[in-house]
């Protein structure tokens, strides 16, 4: 009788462990949002880095290329034909999805997208 209640207090230990193990490990690879979603957390974050910004352009600076800012502060954003566009995007918010690309001394985004609101 002893040996049948040690036998089930092992296996029902091994169970519980499994089952804390199984949720431990299924939690940590659960997808979290790790883009920047503000300018200053853009300007804080590495090259690749994925960004969700909301804000407004400052300026159209060349063809591809404008100044964007929100709260937070500025930041060189790279997006084709910027200046064709520049009556719908200077005076309207704009949501900019993107990636921080390598500069040596400063934060600039490669835009994938750029929406009006």
């Amino acid at each position: 009788m002893k040996r049948f209640t040690l036998t089930l207090m092992f296996v029902l230990a091994i169970c519980v462990t499994t089952a804390f193990a199984a949720t431990t490990f299924a939690d940590a690879f659960q997808s979290h949002d790790t883009r920047a979603h503000t300018v200053a957390e853009a300007k804080a974050s590495s090259v690749d880095t994925g960004v969700a910004l909301h804000g407004h352009i400052v300026k159209v600076i060349n063809d591809d290329s404008v100044l964007f800012a929100d709260n937070t502060g500025e930041l060189l954003v790279h997006m084709p034909n910027a200046k064709a566009n520049k009556a719908a995007i200077t005076n309207s918010d704009v949501d900019v999805n993107g990636k921080i690309v390598g500069d040596l001394m400063y934060t600039e985004v490669q835009a994938e997208s750029v929406t009006t609101r």
